[in-house]
């Protein structure tokens, strides 16, 4: 994966870093996670860096895409709309929510068997 910055400039009103790219990749087109590491890299790893958008052009191995650094995420989170803040970093909030609530179900199906037990002693 190759990425080659477009277009950079800096937005002083919101104190941000606004970023337009291009990525050549082969096979599948590459994750925001990967996208957004390699930018950090590439950045020298200071700010948080938030994907807007990648958007693949048809027929070649190639995406443009629009990203924004900020200082830190608290100030993206201000900023930034809910979904896109999912979308870069909610996932693995996600899947801890998930767990939680596969084991809250579990923990109800036993208090339910629990109590058809002693209805049934009654």
């Amino acid at each position: 994966m190759e990425i080659e910055f477009e277009n950079r400039r800096e937005n002083k009103i919101l104190g941000r870093e606004e970023i337009f790219f291009k990525v050549k990749y082969e096979g599948k087109t590459p994750s925001r996670e990967k996208v957004r590491e390699q930018l950090k890299n590439m950045l020298g790893g200071k700010g948080v860096v938030v994907i807007e958008y990648i958007k693949t052009l048809y027929g070649i191995p190639e995406a443009r895409g629009y990203a924004k650094v900020y200082a830190s995420e608290e100030q993206a989170k201000e900023i930034e709309e809910k979904h896109i803040i999912e979308r870069n970093f909610g996932k693995k909030k996600g899947k801890e929510e998930k767990k939680e609530t596969k084991e809250e179900k579990e923990e109800k199906k036993e208090d339910v068997m629990e109590e058809e037990k002693e209805d049934e002693n009654e």
